[in-house]
């Protein structure tokens, strides 16, 4: 699901760890590549041990789909040709709109950066489905692209993103002033950039107030989002269309590190019966000034049951109760006052359903 205004809020993140000995090039029309694609002409090599069986397949129509969405503006698409078994062509639709001249034309310099910065962006190490919101100041850069009231949800900076896919296979990640949060929501490539390497050569560039001209906006609730208009890499070379990432504090359910008596739905949990467990690492309660003191649950309830929230997994939190509502109620928010004593620091939030049966869809955990 797409958010308006040029930011992504649903499925971020699948682009896993690709090295592309893909035909991105500055002559060939988009539609061109994704044809060579279709004829074998694309090769990948992946780090993250997808099936071989089917490894080629998924990963050129992972490219493609996060390229198409990356260049294409709403309203074009990029087509997969039929495969070499008859296989139905398939559409990769546009959104964010970095390089619409690539479909059928050219991609310069420009082009190659910007388009750069928004693959480099929406790699994820650990493949899972991130909502975050996607910014940029640079010059040339569409102005849809600027804060807006729609960023007030994504709060925490966590980095700025550059470099070029195309031709030297770099990949710059600077540090922003919320990267903390990153791993709670399962993303690493910005607070620990070698480890995404793979679709490029990913490069630790510092701080990103160190390294990058800022352009900030105050949105209505007094609060600040500060997006790149340049950055300079290590070598000291300046970048001109880095792309600044935002995240939530909220938590995909599915996204959840172990899971056990239910099952992931793209984002979500679902199968929640009397004895499934969800334990999620690394949520971030704060500093002492700032400890968290309740934890909210985004849930589309079906049946009553009740809910164990554990720390650690050895000191119980609470008990949510779930009750249903006529017609399944869709993103109703159950919140639990945690214990008494302030929570700071990164802890391990295990859920875990102690009485009923398919309880219902839960979308995002958070601690406020």
């Amino acid at each position: 699901m797409m958010r308006t205004r040029c930011r992504i809020a649903g499925t971020v993140g699948g682009l896993v760890l690709i090295t592309i000995g893909f035909a991105l090039t500055a002559r060939s029309s988009v539609r061109q590549i994704a044809s060579r694609a279709a004829a074998g002409s694309v090769q990948h090599q992946t780090d993250n041990g997808l099936p071989s069986g089917s490894a080629d397949g998924e990963l050129r129509a992972m490219m493609l789909k996060y390229t198409a969405r990356c260049a294409l503006r709403e309203g074009q698409y990029l087509e997969d040709a039929v495969g070499p078994n008859g296989e139905p062509a398939r559409r990769y639709p546009g959104s964010l709109g970095l390089a619409p001249e690539w479909l059928d034309g050219a991609c310069n310099t420009d082009c190659q950066e910007r388009v750069s910065s928004c693959l480099i962006a929406l790699t994820n190490r650990t493949g899972k489905h991130v909502a975050l919101s996607l910014l940029s100041n640079a010059v040339g850069m569409s102005v849809a692209m600027h804060p807006s009231a729609d960023d007030l949800p994504y709060a925490h900076q966590e980095g700025a993103f550059f470099g070029d896919v195309f031709t030297t296979g770099q990949a710059f990640a600077c540090r922003g002033r919320g990267v903390a949060k990153a791993p709670q929501v399962k993303r690493f490539c910005a607070v620990d950039p070698a480890s995404c390497s793979g679709l490029a050569d990913f490069r630790d560039a510092g701080r990103c107030d160190d390294v990058c001209e800022m352009s900030c906006r105050t949105l209505s609730d007094g609060s600040e989002r500060c997006a790149a208009v340049s950055c300079r890499d290590p070598g000291g070379r300046v970048w001109r269309s880095p792309l600044t990432t935002y995240l939530r504090n909220g938590i995909e359910a599915g996204n959840a590190d172990q899971i056990r008596g239910a099952r992931r739905a793209d984002e979500a949990l679902e199968g929640l019966d009397r004895g499934a467990i969800a334990r999620f690492e690394q949520v971030d309660f704060g500093a002492t000034r700032g400890a968290a003191s309740r934890l909210a649950l985004t849930i589309a309830p079906r049946h009553h049951g009740r809910i164990e929230l554990w720390l650690d997994g050895h000191e119980r939190l609470g008990v949510l109760p779930i009750a249903a509502r006529q017609g399944g109620a869709a993103g109703s928010e159950e919140v639990l006052v945690l214990a008494a004593r302030p929570i700071t620091g990164r802890h391990a939030v295990e859920l875990r359903v102690v009485d009923g049966r398919d309880l219902g869809r839960i979308s995002t955990i958070e601690v406020r």
